[in-house]
């Protein structure tokens, strides 16, 4: 069985690979509009022209660099503290699954309402995760 600093990498992993799948997402996409027409070399310089369905995506890789940077700074310090609990840990992947979610309802539907709880949670997962550093680094003294 994985240790939980394991389980915590591979949350983080898992997070770096949504990422990864959302810029392919958006690359596939962006090809697709441009080879159908839909936009020209304009698009290379300003977001604005592209469809929809492609700034859905463009969106969402953009934000894959807003809250989940607090997230894998929080795996950083928690692994670099030896502060990985078992609440840790899902509170990461809880996290991740947030995320998950929050990508393909950004990517797809873009209903709102899921897009916004989905969000709300991660946002909420990485507020207690950095909760809890500052509190192991107030009782241990570590830093």
């Amino acid at each position: 069985m994985a240790s939980h600093p394991q389980l915590l990498v591979l949350a983080a992993c898992a997070q770096a690979l949504l990422t990864i799948v959302v810029l392919l997402v958006l690359g596939a996409r962006r090809r697709t509009a441009y080879k159908a027409g839909k936009v020209g070399r304009e698009a290379m310089l300003d977001d604005r022209v592209w469809p929809p369905h492609v700034m859905k995506a463009s969106n969402n890789y953009k934000n894959q660099f807003e809250i989940p940077v607090l997230f894998f700074a929080a795996v950083a310090t928690a692994l670099a503290m030896q502060a990985v609990t078992v609440m840790f840990v899902w509170l990461a992947w809880g996290f991740v699954a947030a995320r998950i979610v929050h990508s393909v309802c950004h990517c797809r539907s873009n209903r709102l309402p899921v897009r916004f709880t989905s969000f709300f949670a991660s946002v909420f997962a990485v507020t207690i995760m950095w909760i809890i550093l500052a509190s192991h680094a107030l009782s241990t003294g570590t830093t």
